[in-house]
């Protein structure tokens, strides 16, 4: 481990310095400005308890596990907000030195000096979410469909909002609901909704949620 101290000091606009010199000799020196140095008592210095003493040491540390790196993927299926982890990520292991900066005796901060990768890590993967709740639509079709904007079962209902065949082509729908986006289901289903002055194409679920029929 290798370690080095030296003092420091402001004297009216200079700095001073404490530093051990060759031999084990302590020397002083004032820096009086960019480059410059003038010495002077070190004795003096030494005495001053306003000097803050500054140790730095290097540490080495064999085969740490380190961290893996998270890696997000967007997920437009999902709500703005909400995460699922797709694979667990694995740390990596490193010979690694670090240099501790010691103030009067406590550690002021620490940095990775210079490391040896043994084992890489395995990323983490995340899916996080970017859809943007449609407010009340988004609560009717998980209602109706449990939020599946593209489910077809068979029972003549299609999409988010169950459709029939006929509602939806009566309003500009074409092919089958379930295989157009939610935004356009939402976009037929505005259109119902105005029509009828309320949501009562949607009774059970209208009624389980307090919407106007």
């Amino acid at each position: 481990m290798h370690t080095q101290t030296r003092k420091l000091k402001s004297l009216a606009g200079m700095r001073a310095a404490v530093v051990p010199a060759v031999g084990g000799v302590v020397a002083a020196v004032v820096l009086a400005g960019a480059g410059t140095l003038v010495a002077a008592p070190a004795q003096a210095m030494t005495r001053d308890a306003d000097f803050t003493s500054i140790k730095t040491k290097q540490k080495f540390v064999p085969h740490q596990k380190f961290a893996a790196p998270v890696v997000e993927k967007k997920d437009k299926s999902m709500n703005a907000g909400e995460t699922k982890l797709v694979r667990k990520g694995k740390p990596g292991v490193r010979n690694v030195t670090y240099m501790l900066v010691f103030e009067n005796g406590k550690l002021a901060s620490k940095r990775v000096l210079s490391q040896d990768v043994l084992k890489k890590p395995r990323p983490k993967v995340v899916r996080v979410g970017t859809k943007i709740p449609n407010g009340v639509w988004d609560r009717l079709a998980n209602c109706e469909s449990g939020g599946n904007w593209h489910i077809n079962t068979g029972n003549g209902y299609y999409g988010g909002l169950q459709f029939s065949l006929g509602t939806w082509h009566a309003y500009g729908g074409t092919g089958l609901p379930s295989q157009h986006s939610r935004e356009t289901q939402i976009a037929i289903a505005t259109k119902l909704r105005d029509a009828s002055g309320g949501y009562g194409a949607w009774p059970a679920c209208a009624a389980k949620l307090g919407l106007p029929t």
